[in-house]
């Protein structure tokens, strides 16, 4: 299996069930894995998944508001599987810096892993 991923992708973004989340908006990080069978010809973008695609496909996602950061990889998730069929494995990790509840905790993090 050849594995392409993101690591620490870095989002500005309106998530969350809290309103002031809605308004006032948070800092992500954003870990996106993937496997694919290795391609025959490996030099060839088109036997790969593209990365820059990945991101483009997380920012798009990352745009949409959404309450449960669960939504949010789970429609990440089912784009790059849309757009690249070819796809065995995925694990998407979204990180939220500074959860409005309290607690002195760096991030919150929903994980997403999927073998198809």
């Amino acid at each position: 299996m050849l594995t392409i991923a993101l690591e620490s992708a870095r989002f500005f973004a309106f998530h969350g069930l809290y309103q002031e989340e809605q308004v006032l908006g948070n800092h992500f990080i954003l870990d996106v894995q993937v496997s694919i069978p290795e391609p025959e010809h490996p030099s060839m973008l088109s036997e790969s998944v593209n990365y820059e695609e990945l991101y483009n496909i997380a920012c798009g996602v990352m745009k949409v508001p959404q309450p449960l950061l669960e939504q949010v990889v789970h429609d990440i998730t089912a784009a790059i599987r849309e757009r690249y069929p070819a796809v065995a494995h995925s694990k998407v990790t979204l990180r939220k810096q500074a959860p409005p509840f309290g607690g002195d905790l760096a991030y919150s993090v929903v994980s997403l892993e999927k073998h198809y």
